[in-house]
């Protein structure tokens, strides 16, 4: 039986609020992963036979605080955020990322769409087939893509609609 166990890296401690212009909006983008975290106690598996990280800061400092030993992989890293448009017009954060995000999902953007996130996702379960028990240290929207890949390839467990951070999820193949 294979158990893939998925843990968004913990909370960012993320103090931008209000309205933001693109040149505002992509820096914030940028100075995101380097924010400090917020680190909590994490129920985490007895049993683990390998542990992957994305490359991103925030989940290489969320490894680094579990102390495990990982792998890295940029198989695992969250799509980037990316400005819908230019120009000095100011919009809340929010609205930033919910049309970004809803130009990846209708492959509208022109760097990393949904397909290409598909297709990283079915690259990353191919490379983990063989082992049993898997610890993965990702982000938000691109476990929401795995999981459902994952929920294809046979694999059954309950997963948040919305995935908490520092919060395990097992997905397990063979169970019966």
């Amino acid at each position: 039986m294979q158990r893939i166990h998925l843990l968004r890296h913990f909370r960012v401690k993320d103090q931008a609020k209000g309205f933001m212009n693109t040149e505002e909006f992509l820096a914030w983008v940028e100075q995101y992963d380097n924010m400090e975290l917020e680190y909590n106690e994490v129920a985490l598996p007895a049993k683990i036979d390998k542990v992957f990280v994305s490359g991103q800061q925030r989940a290489l400092k969320s490894v680094a605080y579990l102390a495990y030993e990982s792998e890295t992989s940029d198989l695992l890293v969250e799509v980037d955020a990316q400005a819908f448009m230019s120009g000095k017009i100011k919009l809340p954060k929010n609205l930033w990322l919910f049309v970004d995000r809803l130009c990846w999902y209708l492959n509208f953007r022109s760097v990393e769409n949904r397909s290409h996130t598909i297709k990283r996702a079915r690259d990353f379960i191919e490379k983990v087939k063989d082992i049993e028990d898997v610890l993965i240290i990702s982000h938000g929207l691109f476990m929401h893509v795995l999981i459902s890949e994952l929920k294809k390839d046979g694999f059954e467990g309950s997963v948040d609609k919305k995935i908490k951070n520092a919060t395990v999820y097992t997905l397990e193949r063979g169970a019966r």
